[in-house]
């Protein structure tokens, strides 16, 4: 008897390691394939500009400066001065924004990605639907590579 529960437990552990290796493979969704896209063009130093509709301190457009995937600046568009760089946001930010939203509900995210490099272009997030004014919406347009002459 002894024999015969090893044997049925040895069966189990072979189905359990094997099940990965021989299992479905996970589908791939708009955010892995827009993320595959954006990666694609191995775009490190780049701009464009990013608006937030929120109830939150700064609404107004952003010209955002990235270079090497670190956002070097945040240029005003309305009050046409330089802001604090933490209000800018990477491609990649906005892409961890949307991984972390789907991985951890109730959190609420409906994106829309370019067609053709991938980015974001608008990303409507809310923290729960039970919350009065915890919605964000980015909104990004204009993302372009930046020369380095444009950088100094």
């Amino acid at each position: 008897m002894n024999s015969s529960r090893l044997a049925v437990l040895a069966s189990l552990v072979l189905a359990i390691s094997c099940r990965d290796a021989v299992g479905p493979v996970r589908p791939l969704t708009d955010l892995d394939a827009a993320r595959q896209r954006w990666r694609a063009q191995n775009l490190h130093t780049y701009a464009f500009t990013l608006q937030r509709s929120c109830a939150c301190t700064n609404v107004d457009p952003l010209y955002v400066l990235v270079v090497g995937d670190t956002v070097a600046g945040a240029f005003d568009l309305e009050s046409g001065v330089w802001v604090d760089s933490q209000l800018g946001e990477t491609v990649e930010d906005l892409f961890t924004l949307v991984q972390n939203a789907t991985d951890h509900p109730p959190r609420l995210i409906r994106v829309q990605y370019d067609a053709a490099k991938g980015f974001p272009t608008e990303i409507d997030y809310r923290e729960t639907a039970q919350i009065a004014d915890d919605e964000i919406v980015y909104h990004l347009s204009g993302v372009h590579p930046v020369p380095s002459a444009e950088r100094q």
